[in-house]
């Protein structure tokens, strides 16, 4: 691949294209940074319950599947009132808003009692028949059945199978991994209900008096055109130190790389418009809309609720931000389609000085982590879903609430992939994600439905 034109020479077009060549890089080379980073949401400080309020509640308004809905909720505290701020990767549809000025939306909840059964692999077959969809299904009672078994023999033994047939076919094993993960995520939808109405009793003033306010999407920035610099050898050279006496060792293997991983194929996708739908994530929305506006969270706490685990880039955006939020959830893995702010006039802009600095931190995390792969030649990190299957995999239940819902989805996931020397150009394509692949999220269901147009 060789660039085209003139040697870009404006900062904020070079920190961009320095980011979105890490980005590609990293989602082909290393693809996943590690298992989910999941927090325990146990209510057992007034923060701690409307930490976990907000998460739900977020949860409840990303109502369709995919990426679009996805939405956030943080609070600003007024004198006499809080102020519910929501924002969506698309701009928080009129019904949203109408669903969460709703009134007397948590007075209420239903709860059923476990049923525990004795089941083993032969039973199996049975319990799963429950689950049967058709357009006469009562989708409530699905639900209810997955809360109802999801610390119940029938999990155990799922999490047993896909651990112990090893000698079986991946796909074999895969399959009850998933059938655990989707029993949990249907289980979610009753779990999410009870522990809001337990929550809201616990937040009866700061529910007493509010307002709800939505933040209109930005435009996402785009990607610079490339130029003459934009090919493998120049991008690792950006990548390393200055003198780096490795330079050209890593460009040659580098360079080897570039057929069997679609290198230079991933770093054109970059430069495509048309390579997916662009949008600034909605935690990075409601960052800045609280950062740039000056406002103050409830009780100090300067947490931002958002319905899906973050992706890597929103992770490391955070974790550099100056606003000092708290460090969100993540699923690990990064999306091409990832923009920031569009920021009018680059570097004269206002907020250019504050977004410099976020975004040449985040390619730095990115390019270390690029580096560190290509260094150990390693395979790229297997597959993970974006979701979590959120059920413990201890047996105990506890209410008021749940224990600690740490996911046990991540069990064998290992950061010691092969090497890449050890593969050859068949085993590329095989273990390989196509980079059309894009954000969001086969995997990463939303909330409840609402019926919205």
């Amino acid at each position: 691949m060789v660039g085209i034109g003139k040697p870009r020479l404006d900062k904020h077009g070079k920190i961009l294209s320095r980011l979105f060549e890490n980005l590609a890089l990293f989602y082909i080379l290393r693809r996943v940074d590690g298992p989910h980073a999941v927090t325990a949401h146990v209510p057992a400080t007034l923060q701690d319950a409307r930490r976990r309020f907000l998460k739900n509640l977020s949860y409840v308004c990303d109502y369709r599947k995919g990426g679009d809905t996805t939405t956030s909720i943080a609070l600003e505290g007024k004198q006499k009132s809080a102020v519910f701020w929501i924002a969506a990767n698309s701009t928080p549809n009129d019904k949203v808003i109408a669903f969460l000025t709703e009134p007397g939306k948590f007075d209420s909840t239903k709860e059923t009692d476990a049923t525990n059964k004795i089941l083993g692999v032969n039973a199996l077959p049975e319990w799963l028949s429950q689950f049967s969809y058709s357009t006469e299904t009562d989708t409530l009672s699905l639900c209810q059945i997955a809360y109802d078994t999801r610390h119940g023999p029938q999990m155990a033994t799922l999490r047993t199978l896909s651990q112990q047939l090893n000698v079986a076919p991946s796909e074999t094993a895969k399959a009850f991994r998933d059938v655990k993960h989707f029993a949990g995520r249907l289980a979610e939808r009753v779990r999410i209900s009870t522990h809001l109405v337990q929550d809201s009793l616990l937040l009866g003033p700061l529910l007493n008096s509010y307002a709800i306010k939505r933040v209109d999407a930005p435009d996402p920035a785009k990607v610079p055109p490339a130029d003459s610099l934009t090919n493998l050898n120049s991008i690792v050279k950006r990548m390393l130190p200055a003198n780096d006496p490795r330079l050209k060792e890593i460009q040659s293997y580098v360079t080897w790389l570039s057929g069997p991983m679609n290198l230079e194929e991933g770093i054109k996708k970059m430069y495509d418009e048309d390579s997916g739908q662009l949008c600034v994530h909605s935690e990075i929305q409601m960052s800045e809309e609280f950062h740039r506006n000056r406002r103050k969270f409830v009780g100090g706490d300067r947490y931002i609720a958002c319905s899906k685990l973050a992706c890597l880039c929103c992770k490391f955006y955070f974790r550099h931000h100056p606003g000092m939020f708290v460090k969100p959830e993540s699923h690990q893995k990064p999306y091409l389609n990832w923009r920031p702010v569009e920021l009018p006039g680059g570097r004269e802009n206002m907020h250019w000085l504050d977004q410099r600095r976020v975004l040449a931190m985040l390619s730095s995390e990115l390019g270390k982590a690029v580096e560190m792969q290509i260094v150990n030649q390693q395979q790229p990190n297997p597959w993970q879903p974006d979701s979590v299957t959120n059920v413990t995999s201890s047996m105990a239940a506890f209410d008021l609430s749940e224990p600690q819902e740490v996911s046990d989805d991540d069990e064998g996931w290992r950061g010691d992939s092969a090497s890449l020397s050890q593969l050859n150009e068949c085993e590329y394509s095989d273990g390989f994600v196509d980079v059309t692949y894009e954000h969001s999220d086969d995997e990463s269901d939303g909330g409840v439905e609402l019926e919205y147009e």
